[in-house]
This record gives structure tokens, C-alpha cells and sequence, in this order.
């Protein structure tokens, strides 16, 4: 699959948009702060943004003497959809680094401990690794850490309002976004939701002519299927559960396809049994 980072060119054209260093930027005022740092060397971060479409949030800072930036892209459940470190001038040698594409929480740690609407702040903890390849789990990296407690900006516009799958894994909550989509067998798109676990959910439906309706599914089904895999940690490679369960498309159209679905998935080599429950999703195709 093809990670479609569509997030990056939404969010962050947003948020250069929607805010300037006037709004937040040297935002020293009350207990804000943003502490961050980079390979072993402590940022002077002075300068940070900070916007929130529908259950999205994006935050990013740059420090003042290091030339050095990050930005995190998040939802308001505190899963990590996308970090990474950054020179701030053009002549800069500071490398563009990127958390890891898969099974992010393994190697870094990302916490939200507190989204306050009602004053609008975001205060988060994070440390990690950050790579030079983020499909490559022995590309070089720098180890990233720090704090950071900030206002936020509401865009009230955003046309992800609602977006994302939702269900319980083995009873535990599972909240993500579909950044990735293929086309299987010419004939069926399965788009990926994705967060920083291990548990990748795929949505299918044929590429053309799908329709609204209930549909019960195995591994024998093609589209109007929920697919399931699993990121394994000795090999680094997902594994594909075998599946049966039933989805149900309530819309689907040219614009986002949305509904409900449960699913029993099943690990091919050792049967072991996940039950996935109460899902439901509403995706941009």
C-alpha cells in the first residue's frame, strides 16, 4: 500500500494559513511553554502553532538558535498519526527525519495528557526515535524528547469534521484515519485506517458501482469486506488475518463512503482469535 499522507498537505496548508507568529509564536504568556529536545541538545523553542480540524490536531515548533523544527499531527484520542523533524532555513543541515510509518508506539511514545476545549490548550509529552527512512526500522535516526503545553485554533471549516474509523479490539477502544489505498485485483479499493498501533483496519468495496446495503464477508469475498492485519516485531512485516464478520455501507458516493461493521479476525499460523466490535467509519475516498 501507499501511504497517502493526505493529513500533511490539509492540516499543515491549514495551519500556515490560519495562523502566524502573532497569533501563537512567542506565546510566553500564562503557562505556556514548549520544551523540546533534539539529539542530546536542548531547543530554545519560541516560536509555536497549534490547530485542531474536527478530531485532528496539528502542533508544531521551531526552535530560535537551532534551526530546528517538529510537528505532530495527532487526534484528540492521543494517537500519533505523524511526527517528524525539520531544518527551519533554507541553508540548513539539519536532516528531514520521520517517526516510523509502522507501529509508531513501539518506538515512540506520545502522550496527551490534556486537551482543556473549553480554553483551548493541548499539553503533551513525547520521546522517540526519529528516521531517516520511516519504513526502514535500521536507518539511522535521532532520538527526539520533550513537553509542551499550548492554545489551539479551531477551524471550523474543516471538511474532516467526523472522518475516521472507529471500534473496539478485543474490547479495548481503537480510534483512527484512513492514510493509505489500493486496488486490489483491478476490481476492488480497500482503504487503510491507520493509527500508531500495530492494527491496520482496511475498508473494501468494489471500485465501481458499489451501493448502500448489509453484506456478510470471509477471506472468499473480495469487496464489501473488512480486512485485518497485524505488525509483527520479529519479522517487520504485517500479517493478514483471516476474516469473517458482516459491514454495512449506509453511503457511499464519490466524496467519503460510511457505515458499521464487527469482524472476528483470525491469525493464520497460530489461530489465534481477535474480536473486533462496534465499528463504524466514515472515510474519504
Amino acid at each position: 500500500m501507499t501511504k497517502l499522507k493526505f493529513i500533511a498537505f490539509i492540516l499543515f496548508a491549514t495551519l500556515i494559513s490560519s495562523c502566524s507568529s502573532d497569533d501563537n509564536g512567542d506565546n510566553q504568556s500564562g503557562d505556556s511553554y514548549f520544551k523540546f529536545t533534539y539529539d542530546g541538545k536542548v531547543q530554545n523553542v519560541k516560536t509555536w502553532e497549534a490547530i485542531k480540524l474536527g478530531d485532528l490536531i496539528e502542533v508544531t515548533g521551531q526552535s530560535a538558535d537551532g534551526g530546528v523544527g517538529i510537528d505532530f499531527k495527532f487526534n484528540i484520542y492521543g494517537n500519533l498519526y505523524e511526527a517528524f523533524t525539520y531544518g527551519t532555513a533554507i541553508t540548513s543541515n539539519i536532516p528531514f527525519l520521520e517517526a516510523s510509518e509502522h507501529f509508531t508506539s513501539n518506538t515512540f511514545t506520545f502522550t496527551l495528557e490534556n486537551l482543556n476545549t473549553t480554553n483551548k490548550t493541548i499539553q503533551v509529552k513525547f520521546s522517540g526515535k526519529v528516521y531517516d527512512d520511516p519504513y526502514d526500522h535500521e536507518s539511522d535516526y535521532i532520538n527526539v524528547s520533550g513537553s509542551f503545553k499550548v492554545s489551539y485554533k479551531d477551524d471550523p471549516s474543516s471538511s474532516l469534521e467526523g472522518y475516521g474509523t472507529f471500534a473496539k479490539i478485543d474490547g479495548k477502544d481503537w480510534h483512527g484515519l484512513s492514510m493509505s489505498s489500493t486496488v486490489e485485483n483491478q476490481e476492488t479499493k480497500i482503504l487503510y485506517a491507520e493509527n500508531d498501533s500495530e492494527y491496520i483496519i482496511g475498508i473494501a468495496f468494489p471500485k465501481y458501482g458499489a451501493k448502500a446495503g448489509t453484506f456478510s464477508f470471509t477471506n472468499n469475498n473480495f469487496a464489501n469486506r473488512i480486512t485485518f492485519q497485524k505488525y509483527d516485531l520479529s519479522t517487520h512485516e504485517f500479517i493478514d488475518f483471516d476474516v469473517s464478520g458482516t459491514i454495512t455501507f449506509t453511503t457511499i458516493n464519490d466524496s467519503y463512503a460510511a457505515g458499521t461493521f464487527s469482524l472476528t479476525a483470525t491469525n493464520p499460523l497460530t489461530k489465534t482469535k481477535i474480536i473486533i466490535s462496534n465499528g463504524n467509519f466514515k472515510e474519504g475516498l
